[in-house]
């Protein structure tokens, strides 16, 4: 996979960065719809969320219209995914005239206000670093999430989260957990029974990942068993949410380079 690194916006691109808030009352369900300036294109880098308690937020997204990117998480694993890097390796795509729509839906006993921004490229900048890519000939990375949750009963063990693996081979950088009982839930990873991850707190996951790609990236091939295994050692029940960011493998990845 070749990665444009130092990338530079050419001067007639904007700062412009959408963001929107939107009042969820207890219980409640709403959508949020987000796309580029005037309706034109708009890479997403970084989606940065906030309210007041995002473990009582579960978010779905859903691009152009017919891809989840991700379904069902607390609002806090994806503000632990992006909240400490530069962004992506390459953007994900809202196409001109459509959107990122957020699904949105208040576990909490009290109204909430979400407030979520997206930080990228608007379509000028775009435009060039999709013209880098072609000029180099290698395709624009292409970004994939995997993702899990689950609800854990007090001392449950090793419980399967749930995660699915592409259709596609992808290789995974990044992981993000979160759950609404901290210190109390472990956490380990196989790929097609392999162990990635031997049995670790969730925090411990979330300080090598927060502002670090994986030492050793892993690729989890088409339909793969990818088993995310969760314990809760806490005395009352505890929900938990899998983020993985990913990229689609591609022929050249064989000998991987960065420009």
């Amino acid at each position: 996979m070749k990665i444009v690194k130092n990338f530079i916006p050419p001067t007639e691109s904007t700062p412009f960065n959408p963001a929107k808030a939107i009042e969820i009352p207890a219980g409640g369900t709403r959508h949020m719809m987000m796309n580029g300036m005037g309706g034109e294109s708009f890479g997403v880098r970084k989606i940065l969320p906030y309210a007041a308690d995002m473990n009582k937020v579960l978010v779905s997204a859903r691009l152009n219209e017919d891809l989840y990117l991700f379904r069902d998480l607390q609002l806090s694993v994806v503000h632990q995914l992006f909240r400490h890097i530069d962004g992506l390796l390459a953007p994900f795509i809202i196409q001109k005239s459509n959107s990122l729509v957020f699904e949105l839906t208040n576990t909490h006993n009290a109204a909430q206000t979400v407030n979520i921004q997206l930080v990228g490229y608007d379509h000028y900048s775009l435009t060039k670093l999709i013209n880098i890519y072609a000029d180099i000939g290698s395709p624009m990375p292409q970004p994939r999430f995997l993702y899990g949750q689950a609800a854990l009963a007090p001392g449950a063990v090793n419980i399967d989260m749930g995660v699915k693996a592409k259709s596609i081979d992808v290789e995974a950088r990044r992981l993000a957990m979160s759950s609404d009982r901290p210190g109390d839930i472990t956490a380990s990873l196989k790929v097609y029974n392999t162990t990635i991850r031997n049995e670790v707190y969730l925090e411990q996951i979330n300080d090598e990942f927060g502002q670090f790609y994986a030492n050793v990236p892993f690729i989890i091939g088409s339909n793969m068993p990818f088993q995310v295994y969760a314990s809760n050692k806490g005395a009352q029940q505890a929900g938990v949410s899998f983020l993985c960011e990913s990229y689609v493998v591609q022929k050249s990845d064989m000998n991987p380079l960065e420009v």
